[in-house]
């Protein structure tokens, strides 16, 4: 009989809900859901690095303007000393003219120099000059400033193209948050919206087994045959299979929302927001939305920049550049035939280095460069109308979910009068039991689709907002 069968319910649910009070219940409204939500979003936790190194990257650009300094140190250790010997041809001062001439050998018979047999000249005297060169603590240090003075442009669209990259980063965070505050939503109302249909699954459990007492205290008093009794009793087992069934979806969708929101799978959660009762004033606003504010078309504008500093970076180069560096150097540890040699020197340099021909490379690079700039303007043009209709798109189907809410609550209230006729009409004899189940499933699934026209009301609500750039305002 049902009193066994709801005996078998009792252990199971005296196990639920033991298990339930030993883990702390989290108590959870839609905006501690977002604040949660954000708050563990790996995408968002993502997208504030790449601001972080997009600001880092912009500091490294401004350096390029300043200039650099350098240091450089070598040591040289050979074990082995240099050694050798060299002759070198003398020379002898002139006393009519004070110059230096070579001291070159003359045949007296031809009055020539003679040559040697390697067909130079000899020399009537040589100079002996033996070289011991010593690098056994060899060394050489200095520091360089190099200021680049002249680079065609590249280190200003460097720098520009930086300062876009960080504006870039924020709108792709806000992108980043308004998503991340979509997807809490969407698991949040979902969640309510189960825990409703298991409330209903509960009552519709409660109003037949309240039916199935009725019909089996009249069965024993021999007023309706059996026939009627299994019917009910049918219906009975359908409700609670669908009731077990619902507060499995109801488990499943609570531990999507502690994914969402960062808790453990095992954590209770009771939503202190309904879908009962709540206004349509975001109607109203209707009239207000600008395809512009939205981080995807600022994303596309920012790469379109990025496109045009990136045509002055290739034409940077293939203009003259110029650069001043100076030095000082420091040589020493160098022993020469047994005396030290130390040298201190300090250089000046300009540079300046202009491109010539290339084949016409230049000029193709500067052209693809141009190319991806005006592609990335057709891509802009293209997809202002895709967000521009997806504005429009979600502004209607809001619209239609406040009138499929009008229309199912109309629905429920004939579904109540329906069932309260029949219920009354059954009491009295007038009708079967089967048309009571029948009026009490139409005004079961009534009931369901009013929540579900609900819960879609609020997802339709939160995907206008997402599409007009309101969420992240709201």
């Amino acid at each position: 009989m049902i009193s066994k069968n709801l005996k078998k319910y009792i252990p199971l649910c005296m196990t639920l809900l033991f298990a339930t009070g030993l883990q702390s219940q989290e108590v959870m409204s839609l905006k501690r859901c977002r604040e949660m939500a954000l708050a563990k979003s790996e995408n968002l936790k993502m997208a504030d690095k790449t601001l972080e190194k997009a600001n880092a990257e912009k500091k490294a650009m401004r350096t390029l303007y300043l200039p650099s300094v350098s240091g450089s140190a070598t040591g040289v250790y050979l074990k082995d000393n240099f050694e050798m010997e060299m002759y070198l041809p003398t020379v002898t001062p002139d006393l009519t003219t004070g110059e230096l001439t070579p001291n070159i050998m003359i045949n007296p018979g031809t009055g020539q120099p003679v040559i040697g047999a390697d067909g130079n000249p000899v020399f009537n005297m040589y100079a002996w000059l033996p070289i011991d060169l010593s690098l056994k603590g060899a060394y050489m240090a200095g520091v360089s400033v190099e200021q680049p003075l002249f680079t065609g442009g590249k280190i200003l669209a460097a720098n520009k193209m930086a300062g876009i990259g960080i504006e870039m980063a924020h709108e792709n965070r806000d992108l980043q948050q308004m998503n991340t505050l979509a997807e809490a939503d969407q698991t949040y109302w979902l969640y309510v919206s189960v825990t409703e249909k298991v409330k209903l699954a509960k009552k519709s459990v409660e109003l037949l087994n309240s039916l199935v007492e009725r019909v089996q205290n009249s069965y024993e008093t021999g007023m309706v045959n059996k026939n009627e009794l299994l019917k009910i009793q049918v219906q009975y087992n359908k409700a609670t299979l669908d009731f077990q069934k619902a507060q499995s979806g109801l488990q499943l969708t609570r531990m999507s929302l502690c994914r969402v929101t960062g808790l453990s799978f095992d954590t209770p959660i009771m939503a202190t927001d309904t879908i009962v009762e709540f206004s349509n004033t975001l109607l109203s606003e209707f009239g207000s939305e600008d395809a512009t504010l939205r981080p995807e078309y600022k994303l596309m504008e920012y790469s379109i920049a990025l496109e045009e500093e990136n045509i002055k970076i290739t034409r940077a180069e293939y203009l003259p550049t110029a650069g001043l560096s100076a030095g000082y150097t420091h040589l020493g540890g160098i022993e020469l035939s047994g005396t030290d040699y130390n040298n201190s020197n300090l250089n000046v340099m300009a540079s300046v280095k202009i491109p010539l021909f290339q084949w016409g490379k230049g000029k193709q690079k500067i052209a693809v460069a141009r190319i991806d700039k005006e592609l990335k303007e057709l891509e802009l043009e293209k997809n202002i109308q895709l967000l521009q209709l997806e504005i429009e798109q979600s502004k209607l189907n809001l619209q239609d979910a406040w009138l499929r809410i009008s229309i199912t609550e109309t629905s429920l209230k004939q579904a109540e009068e329906n069932l309260r006729v029949s219920n009354d009409n059954y009491e009295l004899g007038a009708e079967l039991i089967t048309d009571l189940l029948i009026a009490q499933a139409q005004w079961q699934n009534a009931f369901s689709e009013l929540i579900d026209a609900k819960t879609d009301f609020k997802l339709k609500e939160t995907l206008y907002l997402k599409t007009t750039a309101k969420l992240l305002l709201k």
